[in-house]
């Protein structure tokens, strides 16, 4: 049971969600027949922006539901943390903040639209971000830097970027590493590893998985299609 959202006698709690809120609580028991189970708990920090977007303080608590959108999420979050899906913290801050949004959607579809942003980066708001990202592109680059950098709400800047430029700042950010990386392996001095950690990858597997997806070859293919073979 959890207070205020009621009890439950369910025993088959696959894909089940539940939303305890802040100031509540959850207590109860379940029997398992056979087989291993394991539960995936996310704890959430409610805050408010200038669009009241990702405020979850009023979604009321609710028991052993389920939502398709909310549970793809959080599949996707959980890939992250357990390593076994993208190793980028710009991406794993952007299912974040999908997630309170969904989770808002979920209680109240209506009040949780998001209302149109007006326009989107001015030339020195886009200056200033892409500028930050070309000097960081060795380092972690999270949207809390970029939505700073511009002034604006983690959800405006999001919107407003992919406005202006066409690409999601995860997606654009994922680009100008693979820019970088193709600038760097023209070096026939350093080794995938080295290209790697200058282009701001964890590791050659990262750099490899994001380099296909945008060169349609493999770091190594290209290096070969340029003319020089590995160090």
């Amino acid at each position: 049971m959890i207070a205020g959202g009621g009890r439950s006698t369910l025993n088959d709690l696959r894909d089940k969600l539940t939303f305890v809120p802040i100031g509540s609580y959850g207590e109860g028991w379940n029997r398992f027949e056979r087989g291993t189970s394991s539960v995936f708990a996310v704890h959430l920090c409610p805050t408010t922006s200038e669009h009241d977007a990702n405020d979850i303080s009023k979604v009321p608590p609710a028991l052993y539901f389920e939502n398709d959108n909310l549970k793809a999420t959080l599949q996707k979050l959980q890939s992250v943390l357990d390593g076994s899906g993208i190793d980028d913290h710009a991406y794993a801050e952007t299912l974040g903040l999908l997630l309170l949004w969904e989770l808002r959607h979920a209680a109240d579809p209506k009040r949780s639209r998001l209302k149109p942003v007006r326009g989107g980066l001015t030339a020195r708001q886009l200056n200033r971000v892409t500028d930050f990202i070309d000097a960081q592109i060795p380092n972690e680059i999270t949207i809390s830097d970029l939505a700073a950098l511009a002034g604006l709400s983690h959800y405006h800047f999001i919107r407003a970027f992919k406005d202006t430029v066409g690409l999601t700042p995860y997606r654009y950010v994922l680009s100008e590493r693979v820019r970088r990386a193709r600038t760097l392996l023209s070096n026939p001095a350093l080794s995938l590893a080295e290209v790697a950690l200058a282009a701001g990858f964890s590791d050659v597997s990262h750099l490899n998985r994001i380099f296909r997806k945008f060169s349609r070859m493999t770091p190594t293919a290209f290096r070969r299609e340029i003319g020089w073979r590995l160090p």
